[in-house]
């Protein structure tokens, strides 16, 4: 009862109805006007050519038909609905400061341009995110155990803690890592903080002003506002944790009590993270200094924060990248897409949720059809009913193809791996979803030939053991399927 009452009295559910209250009275006005023949007309021109625009773009299929079915269905408000709130709907203004953001770190890499040993790391190398050596990887299985160890690397900072998360939520994971952020601040550390603001929707209303109280620097990502288009969708999905520019944490693990099994409303929460520690660090800390400058507008030097650990031994090629939704690239489906492509035996995946676009699908189809051993686990209970009615949606199709696909008993997966051969992985805060490959800033970190590689494969062996293979699809009945098509139709809008 709690939770659902602070869920009613969220800043998140204000801004839904606000939403909600700006899309009747859209309907009402186009209603209104439509009683006027030669608006009307005009209405329905727009409609028009905005289903032939979308027809001839390059552009993924499915988020085409999305938005092509109801502007075919609802001719007169269609064509305009999709002015409001179609996909890349930021001013000019804002699309300029973030290319001028993102153009500007080919400067702070060129020091460390390598040889490349992998398809996957020339083409991130050309995106301007370097492969590196002499660096220290180690795989957290949990939330407890990057919790952990997050605390002792927090507690030895001497000159900066830098921390981006889509969701900080009170509990006594926040209130733990807050003491000693307020503790470092008096030591003379500096401190900065970025946090989603609809991700953290549960923090009271101008919780980085609290926060700047105690010594820190805060800011709130893409702030939630009653003038509401598309453009709101665009979420820091981030966690990127950089201390001292020498160690650097990610992985799936928000600040949340959830995440480290403190309270469990999803059953048990298994989370997956990775340590990095040396030259690596260094792309972690500038995907969090281009979300800072683009959140803050200040300018930032960031060669004065650059760590001076140098690890000696070599432990495979390190890929750390961050990944934006206002770019023409779309880095992590392109790196998932190859991985699936380049396998030679196994791939071995784990995410929340699995709503996946054609490109994918066939990748994962074809694979398995020549003999290729896919494993998936998905979640066993949903955090989210709708978007889990979408995930059952594409089990069939890939069991079919021969792919086999777990759900994790124990409760809520939300571990985002992939591991190929148990030579390639890739891990860090996207799901295989629209909604992370298209919409939101992920980061993520590719791996090639290290020692974490081996234990990621251990972990996904281990939790195969308490996952159950589905054999068949559930019998639901009509309805539930026919609610299933709906969705999946407005999957790239979830």
């Amino acid at each position: 009862m709690k939770r659902l009452i602070r869920m009613v009295l969220s800043r998140t559910t204000f801004v839904l109805l606000l939403l909600l209250a700006q899309i009747i009275l859209f309907l009402f006005l186009i209603d209104y006007v439509s009683q006027y023949r030669y608006i009307s007309t005009g209405f329905y021109v727009i409609s028009v050519l905005i289903v032939t625009y979308l027809i001839t773009r390059e552009e993924n299929p499915i988020y085409k038909l999305s938005w092509i079915i109801p502007i075919l269905i609802f001719p007169l408000f269609g064509g305009l609905f999709y002015l409001l709130y179609r996909q890349r709907n930021v001013s000019s203004k804002v699309q300029t400061i973030h290319d001028e953001i993102n153009q500007s770190r080919e400067d702070y890499i060129k020091p460390y341009k390598t040889t490349s040993h992998s398809k996957e790391s020339v083409y991130l190398n050309r995106q301007a995110w370097p492969t590196y050596q002499h660096t220290k990887t180690d795989f957290l299985e949990s939330g407890e155990a990057l919790f952990e160890a997050l605390l002792r690397d927090l507690k030895e900072a001497k000159s900066y803690i830098f921390m981006e998360f889509f969701i900080i939520n009170k509990g006594v994971m926040w209130t733990q890592i807050l003491d000693i952020l307020k503790m470092k601040v008096k030591e003379g550390v500096e401190v900065k903080v970025l946090y989603d603001d609809f991700g953290s929707s549960t923090l009271p209303y101008q919780y980085k002003k609290k926060l700047r109280s105690y010594g820190l620097e805060a800011y709130s990502f893409n702030p939630m506002r009653i003038h509401l288009n598309f453009a709101m969708n665009y979420r820091d999905h981030r966690k990127i944790v950089v201390i001292d520019g020498n160690v650097g944490y990610t992985g799936g693990i928000n600040i949340g009590d959830e995440y480290i099994n403190k309270v469990s409303p999803f059953g048990h929460w298994q989370d997956a993270g990775i340590r990095l520690e040396g030259r690596a660090v260094w792309s972690l800390l500038l995907g969090f200094l281009e979300n800072w400058r683009f959140t803050s507008r200040k300018e930032i030097d960031y060669a004065s924060y650059k760590g001076t650990t140098d690890i000696d031994e070599n432990d495979g090629f390190v890929t750390p990248f961050s990944d934006t939704p206002l770019d023409k690239e779309l880095s992590t489906k392109n790196i998932y897409l190859s991985l699936i492509n380049s396998a030679k035996s196994s791939i071995c995946i784990t995410s929340p949720y699995l709503i996946i676009d054609n490109e994918l699908t066939t990748a994962l189809k074809f694979a398995a059809k020549s003999g290729i051993d896919i494993r998936i686990i998905i979640p066993y209970i949903a955090d989210k009913k709708i978007i889990f009615m979408v995930t059952e949606s594409y089990v069939p199709e890939l069991m079919e193809a021969g792919v086999k696909v777990y759900r994790y008993q124990p409760g809520f997966i939300h571990s985002k791996m992939m591991i190929v051969d148990d030579q390639k992985a890739m891990i860090g805060t996207a799901n295989l979803d629209f909604r992370s490959l298209y919409l939101h800033f992920e980061n993520m970190v590719y791996l090639d030939r290290c020692n974490s590689v081996h234990e990621m494969t251990d972990f996904f062996n281990k939790t195969i053991e308490k996952s159950m293979l589905i054999k068949e699809t559930d019998q639901r009945g009509m309805i539930y399927r026919l609610l299933q098509i709906i969705f999946r139709g407005f999957s790239s809008l979830m």
